[in-house]
């Protein structure tokens, strides 16, 4: 009869535990300060980053770096494009450059 009464006392404090732990917990609906203003800062980033690709690159970097957005490998986009990977690789890495500047300022 002990070990039933300790099981069901180890089950309350289990219980217990996980309800102090539950009430601690954020909800998934809910976003402090902190959260939206970094949310804002990561759209006004994405918005600016689109923009930029979009008026400041050369058409090639364009295509190059779009590709890149769309999940596709080096190979595969000199393979689309008709050109070497070192090329890609050039135009990747000054896009990338370009695109650092203008973002920053």
């Amino acid at each position: 009869m002990t070990i039933k009464r300790e099981a069901q006392f180890a089950e309350v404090a289990v219980d217990r535990l996980l309800m102090e732990s539950f009430a601690n917990e954020a909800s998934a609906y809910y976003r402090d300060d902190v959260t939206v203003s970094r949310d804002e800062q990561y759209d006004r980033f994405r918005a600016r980053l689109k923009w930029h690709i979009a008026r400041s690159l050369s058409p090639r970097q364009k295509q190059v770096v779009t590709l890149f957005l769309r999940g596709k490998k080096q190979r595969e986009i000199a393979a689309i494009l008709g050109i070497t990977q070192q090329v890609v690789s050039i135009y990747k890495r000054r896009a990338i450059n370009r695109l650092r500047v203008l973002v920053k300022s």
